[in-house]
């Protein structure tokens, strides 16, 4: 079986910080003849086609996005001409414009993955008139496609529901981390992160982790810092992560007068990470819009609660009021309020992170049966008769 697969993830292309993304792929490729993955990517990060193994290969396409895109569109034919591939993967449904394109031409199926439904936000819909545009093309995608994987029970009831997508055409499959990511989380030790972090003028620790973007809606998260520290005053709200929203939000924390207890850390190595969840106090997800989140499962493994607005997977995740809390999006009383419980309760809050912990070990600690899974899928699409134009 070969697979031709277009992904926006960057993680693939970044070295030595490629971390639990390349590690799953890696494990994808062993149960497949060929896996060839393009990357549209800035020229900021240029190298060359990466042979991962004999069966992986990834191949970057530099420049701006149309740029990028042609490019990618380019090389898949040229791989398409020599050899065909049995399925098309698109990271999402903007992207699936391309698989349309290339199934037209080769054959095959296309099987478009869609991580959070952006396109069903009212928020994205304002943010430009481009996303208007993006939404009429990623639904069409999405109806045109052979099948659809989602990461979140909620996000397949919508797409059945908006789009009228027959249930058998759409699958659940989060990416489970690789037993190589969970096993750092799990046996990480914190103690040394937490006491350079705070040292004598921090007690607690609230940890968010993602790029620095807007629909994460970090600003969510500062206010409620304002909030949380009118009773917790020595609480450092640590933000991990880069992105083009960075010096907004540094703006607003010196408009909301909480600079010195809000540290922008940028982005930390792969390898780092388990440390700073096994250090904190809390992981906080604060966005207007999500897939499955990864971020909550390393918290989860990590053994820490969670305060997570009303998203995409967080309900798969979090059990409400037993291994953390989901709050309105968009309300920082609330998150605030749900962030200030665990630090007045420690002890409450270690047991939510417990449970939270037992509930992931449960659900999501099974690796290798979730990449079999996924590639059941792909042999039952591949043995399929369903044909689309």
């Amino acid at each position: 079986m070969h697979i031709l697969m277009l992904s926006y993830d960057k993680a693939l292309i970044d070295g030595d910080q490629a971390g639990d993304a390349l590690l799953r792929h890696r494990h994808y490729s062993e149960h497949v003849e060929r896996l060839d993955i393009l990357v549209p990517a800035p020229a900021a990060n240029r190298q060359a086609e990466l042979k991962v193994n004999e069966k992986l290969t990834i191949y970057p396409s530099y420049g701006p996005k149309i740029v990028s895109w042609l490019r990618v569109y380019l090389k898949a034919r040229r791989i398409c001409h020599k050899s065909r591939p049995d399925i098309i993967i698109t990271q999402d449904a903007l992207l699936g414009f391309l698989g349309v394109l290339l199934r037209k031409e080769f054959g095959g199926k296309l099987l478009v993955n869609v991580f959070g439904l952006e396109i069903f936000n009212d928020w994205w819909l304002r943010q430009s008139w481009r996303h208007r545009w993006y939404r009429l093309v990623m639904c069409w995608t999405l109806r045109k496609a052979n099948l659809v994987r989602t990461d979140a029970t909620q996000s397949r009831i919508t797409l059945m529901e908006r789009l009228n997508i027959p249930a058998e055409k759409v699958v659940v499959i989060p990416n489970f981390p690789a037993l190589e990511s969970t096993a750092r989380l799990i046996d990480a030790d914190g103690h040394a992160v937490r006491e350079s972090l705070l040292g004598d003028k921090y007690a607690n620790l609230v940890l968010f982790v993602g790029v620095l973007e807007k629909i994460k809606n970090i600003p969510n998260l500062l206010r409620a810092a304002k909030l949380v520290l009118s009773t917790h005053a020595k609480t450092l709200f640590l933000i991990i992560g880069s992105g083009p929203e960075k010096n907004h939000l540094e703006t607003l924390c010196q408009e909301l007068d909480i600079v010195d207890n809000v540290r922008f850390l940028g982005p930390i190595l792969y390898d780092d990470l388990p440390a700073y969840y096994a250090a904190c106090d809390l992981v906080v997800l604060p966005s207007w819009s999500e897939g499955f989140a990864k971020v909550l499962m390393e918290a989860a493994f990590a053994k820490k609660p969670i305060v997570a607005t009303n998203v995409g997977g967080a309900s798969d995740t979090i059990v409400d009021n037993e291994t953390g809390y989901i709050v309105e999006v968009d309300n920082s009383e609330q998150m605030a309020d749900r962030i200030a419980r665990l630090l007045g309760n420690p002890e409450m809050a270690q047991q939510m992170g417990k449970k939270g912990y037992q509930r992931a070990i449960n659900y999501y600690s099974d690796f290798e049966a979730n990449v079999k899974k996924l590639v059941s899928v792909w042999k039952s699409l591949l043995a399929s008769n369903e044909v689309k134009e």
